[in-house]
């Protein structure tokens, strides 16, 4: 009778075990990310970053990626179908490809499993800067930020004085190396404290600016600025004022792109972002001042965003600093036709690299209908 009773109870202990096994075989697995996320810092403008992530498996079972879904056409990987083995992990390299317009910039792919775990998010984010940066301090905001705000808020109490609209802006190298400031606005720079004649170049400049006298419909959206930083033939510092505000109808990652330093005559490809825009198609492309070509190449979109090519051709008889204004045309989810403004910049030279001579700055005075307007940077 002792002995049944001890062939009952190793009979209990054993199936005991072996459900506890099965049980632990069966759970789903947790896939940890490390690291979760990657800090990029400052970014090059048209450039790629490629940073290596690892999901690491801490279950029994080997593990398939189902799906690799991101937030944008901007990042590339390659997962799906690759297995995490059991109590191992996969190295995951995600590529990031920015474009030129700058500010901070986030790219996030999310997993799922083949056995339904837990979705795992692996997120890169960094601040896309030339090694050139334009500030101005915001004396709203009490801080310096990257953009000139001359905007007088209707509802500002009236014992708050509004924002100057003449002052200094500061323009400097994010990589601490002595550059020079060659135009702003196309039109000789007025430094503050500092002697181009005399003083040998440094790494930072106080520049005035006076904006007091300029018309509302003359008021440009960008002050560009350009410099002989191989790195930063111009770079821009936006200008919030009420005759300068932004909304277009087609849904814009960005409202402009820095081409860098275009050679007249020949066609240079650029990349801009659509947010959000499911079902959005660009269709059609013209550019407001008929000294650029613009041409519509290309479109992939993902599950929320697009990436749109373009090519632009700049007319031999350019020369100096262009911001301007092109007109996308585009058909919405319902296929409704929207339009909008986008807005290029940059400077040229020839093939035969004559010497510029400056030319006007090309400013909106009427949407839709445009006349090209000189801006120049009041002193």
């Amino acid at each position: 009778m002792r002995k049944l009773h001890l062939l009952a109870h190793l009979v209990v202990v054993v199936c005991f075990v072996a459900t506890a096994t099965t049980d632990a075989y069966a759970q789903k697995a947790t896939i940890i990310a490390d690291p979760e996320s990657i800090e990029l810092g400052f970014i090059e403008p048209r450039s790629t970053v490629t940073k290596t992530f690892r999901l690491a498996n801490t279950s029994h079972v080997p593990v398939t990626i189902a799906t690799a879904t991101a937030t944008c056409t901007c990042t590339t990987i390659d997962a799906v179908g690759k297995v995490i083995p059991a109590q191992g992990s996969l190295e995951i390299p995600m590529t990031m490809k920015v474009a030129a317009s700058t500010g901070v910039k986030t790219a996030a792919v999310t997993f799922t499993y083949s056995d339904r775990s837990a979705p795992t998010t692996l997120r890169m984010s960094g601040e896309i800067s030339y090694p050139v940066r334009a500030s101005a301090v915001d004396v709203i905001a009490g801080a310096r930020a990257p953009y000139l705000n001359l905007f007088d808020d209707p509802s500002r109490p009236k014992d708050i004085p509004p924002p100057p609209t003449a002052g200094t802006i500061r323009v400097a190298s994010t990589d601490r190396q002595p550059f020079r400031v060659l135009s702003v606005m196309n039109a000789p720079p007025n430094f503050a404290g500092f002697d181009p004649a005399k003083d040998p170049p440094g790494n930072s400049y106080e520049i005035v600016f006076d904006f007091s006298a300029v018309p509302c419909a003359q008021m440009p959206p960008y002050m560009v600025i350009e410099t002989d930083h191989p790195l930063a033939p111009v770079v821009d510092l936006r200008i919030r004022h009420m005759c300068t505000k932004i909304a277009p109808q087609i849904p814009f990652a960005e409202y402009r792109a820095n081409l860098g330093a275009l050679t007249t005559g020949v066609a240079h490809p650029f990349d801009f972002e659509l947010k959000k825009s499911t079902g959005w198609r660009v269709v059609q492309t013209t550019s407001k001042d008929p000294r650029l070509t613009v041409k519509l190449m290309d479109q992939r979109s993902d599950s929320d965003h697009a990436m749109v090519s373009m090519a632009i051709v700049v007319d031999p008889s350019v020369h100096g600093v262009v911001l301007a204004p092109v007109t996308m045309v585009a058909t919405d989810p319902s296929g409704t036709v929207k339009s909008s403004d986008f807005w290029v910049y940059f400077t040229t030279h020839t093939q035969a690299t004559a010497k510029p001579v400056a030319i006007p700055i090309v400013v909106p005075i009427v949407v839709p209908t445009v006349v090209p307007t000189a801006i120049s940077q009041p002193r």
